[in-house]
């Protein structure tokens, strides 16, 4: 299984059942707030959208991790942790799109934040452990 598209946008909207076409709406790397926010301040919902390539891939079960990385004392802080989200790969499909909505992100400060996608190894080295699948970034600025 590989990621070649995770992205954060405010929408994102299959346009068919199989997932095969995707809209996804308001894509953007930065997310202002109000130049009087005070923090915490509480994003409702974000969406990320997702593109796996497949090889025989079996039914996973995703996290989503969301980190701070310009903290104070520059220690990084997770802030949101989201999940399972149980994906349904079919042996025979070769691609397909999903999207993970995180709901309720209560950001803590201006700066970088990093998004993952994480899911439990199955197999081998990995059996049990944490196996980062993707990575993505945003910023937020008043």
């Amino acid at each position: 299984m590989r990621v070649h598209q995770f992205v954060v946008a405010e929408i994102v909207r299959p346009q068919s059942p199989s997932w095969r076409k995707s809209d996804l709406f308001c894509v953007s790397h930065w997310f202002d707030v109000p130049a009087d926010t005070e923090f915490p301040y509480t994003v409702a919902r974000m969406q990320v959208f997702t593109r796996f390539y497949l090889s025989r891939a079996r039914p996973t079960d995703f996290r989503v991790r969301v980190t701070w990385l310009h903290a104070p004392g520059g220690v990084s802080r997770v802030i949101g942790n989201f999940g399972p989200f149980a994906v349904p790969f079919a042996r025979d499909t070769t691609a397909r799109d999903c999207s993970f909505n995180l709901h309720n992100i209560r950001l803590q400060g201006v700066g970088v934040h990093r998004i993952e996608l994480i899911r439990e190894g199955q197999r081998g080295w990995t059996a049990g452990k944490v196996v980062r699948v993707a990575t993505t970034y945003f910023v937020v600025e008043r």
